[in-house]
């Protein structure tokens, strides 16, 4: 049964999602359709940014040419001889020369050229029109550095990408210590190191609209929650040791990119239950909510396809169906499709409808989604037998608070919201809420850098077995961009009731990660 306090939260998420107009985990840091699926953002926050970015080149435009548009008249002489003018204007004398002019007296009216001064202010506007197109080429100057520590490879990267293939790989390592409370006090290391490549059908062979994805990954090192004990897993990779072909997938829209379909070996937390202001916490939690225990996604993701339909930019609604074999316990992350076919271990069944607006004269990025899932496996239950089907939903809301302008101080600030609740008859966790916040440009000598604080909170059911009700995540982080391609993110996390055991201290843990992109 779902718990009614928990439940009356969804009220007001489902009125702001609906009314409001103008969306242990690796975090899917590699897509936005997480958020909110559309044709054109394949990232939520990079989504947010260019829309900021929209309403000065949209504003002044057309200011510009709404005066340059009387000026053709006289704009071609007065701007070129204005600007002499006031270099010249004693050699008005030598306008004699041109005498016949004078004779149509009318050209006095010409001769109040002081409407050049107004002129002037066009062309003191002239000048932002060329900087707002300065402002959208810049990411294409910057696009070499934005390869990270591997750079270009001598011009290599920027020819494949022209001719549809991208190759992009990273490693994450992270140092954890737990310095109070857990099970064991000790310091640990891990790392994950991560391949991906994308090939653009269009490009390649003129398939409109069309790309194959692949990934892949190698887990190493000790998991550090084998010394807290935790439930909700603190670092969002931590993993037993693994490698495998973790995604291969095509992708294809339609309709003018308003439709959408993805098939293969997919993460489903990809496409589905993560906010989009979550990326900055490393708890397991932000990606997606602990009750959605059912969730195809790292380390083990699964055969699977996702229709999506995205009429515009405020809506999309989509539908996924994914292998469920990995309640069973089969490891779907290195197997192939072969379960998928097989109806005994179960199928994973997501819905998620999304929402996207703006507020304010900043056009303040905000969005919701709304999600159900259904799992068709058989699960013990509390009354000693089996159940077939357990089901759940969640909702997330994501809201920039505020953003400064161009070249002020501030920075951007930005939080999140989730809920999920399953039945508590089969789920260990039946309610949980997850709040988050994010100050990207928290310090003005350093906008690249961001602070972050994330609480979660999973309740666990009743009969479930726990000796604790619930297990609370406390977590402070601070994210340093050193250089372009290395970041570093010192973390701290305060942990209760760690695995829902009421005989396991609160935990305390630290963790340094370093993030390097190549």
């Amino acid at each position: 049964m779902l718990r009614p306090p928990l439940a009356a939260l969804f009220v007001p998420l489902v009125a702001v999602s609906l009314a409001c107009g103008h969306s242990s985990a690796k975090k899917p840091k590699h897509t936005s359709l997480a958020s909110f699926p559309t044709a054109s953002a394949p990232a939520p926050a990079p989504a947010a940014r260019p829309a900021a970015k929209q309403p000065a080149p949209v504003v002044q435009p057309p200011a510009v040419e709404v005066v340059a548009a009387p000026e053709p008249v006289t704009a071609p002489e007065p701007v070129a001889a204005h600007e002499p003018v006031a270099a010249h204007e004693p050699v008005a004398a030598s306008e004699p020369a041109v005498a016949p002019e004078p004779a149509t007296e009318s050209e006095p009216v010409a001769a109040s050229e002081p409407e050049p001064e107004p002129e002037s202010e066009p062309v003191a506007q002239v000048v932002p029109a060329p900087e707002s197109p300065a402002l959208e080429e810049s990411p294409a100057l910057d696009e070499a550095p934005s390869y990270g520590l591997a750079g270009g490879w001598g011009g290599v990267r920027e020819y494949l990408g022209q001719h549809g293939f991208t190759i992009d790989f990273s490693i994450t390592y992270e140092l954890n210590r737990v310095l109070s409370g857990g099970l064991r006090q000790q310091t640990t290391s891990h790392g994950l190191y991560d391949l991906s490549a994308s090939f653009d059908l269009d490009r390649i062979a003129g398939w409109k609209d069309a790309q194959i994805s692949i990934e892949a990954y190698v887990v190493g090192g000790h998991n550090p929650s084998r010394d807290v004990g935790d439930f909700q897993s603190f670092s969002d990779f931590s993993a037993d040791e693994l490698a495998q072909i973790a995604q291969v997938y095509y992708e294809q829209w339609y309709s003018e990119r308003t439709c959408r379909l993805k098939i293969g070996k997919i993460d489903a937390n990809a496409d589905f239950g993560a906010p989009g202001n979550g990326t900055e916490s490393i708890h397991s939690a932000s990606a997606f909510s602990p009750s959605t225990f059912a969730l195809v996604t790292y380390p083990n993701p699964a055969a699977g396809i996702v229709a999506g339909w995205v009429p515009n930019e405020q809506w999309s609604l989509q539908f996924g169906m994914y292998d469920g074999a990995g309640l069973a316990g089969i490891n779907t992350g290195s197997v192939g499709p072969a379960t998928f076919f097989r109806d005994p271990p179960g199928y994973l069944f997501l819905g998620e409808l999304g929402r996207r607006w703006q507020l304010g004269d900043k056009a303040l990025a905000g969005g919701a989604t709304l999600g159900a899932w259904r799992h068709t496996g058989q699960f013990d239950n509390v009354f000693g037998s089996q159940t077939h089907n357990t089901s759940g939903f969640y909702g997330t809301l994501d809201q920039e608070f505020s953003r400064a302008e161009a070249g002020q101080s501030g920075g951007t600030q930005s939080g999140f919201l989730q809920l999920g609740m399953a039945d508590e008859d089969v789920a260990p966790v039946d309610e949980h809420i997850g709040l988050g916040f994010h100050w990207a440009g928290c310090c003005s000598a350093r906008p690249d850098d961001a602070l972050g604080v994330y609480y979660s909170r999973v309740h666990f059911s009743d009969a479930a077995g726990f000796t604790a009700s619930a297990e609370t995540a406390y977590e402070f982080s601070y994210t340093w961009q050193c250089c372009n391609g290395v970041a570093l993110r010192p973390d701290l996390q305060y942990i209760t009731h760690p695995g829902g055991d009421a005989n396991i201290d609160d935990a305390l843990v630290f963790s340094l990660r370093c993030e390097l992109g190549f």
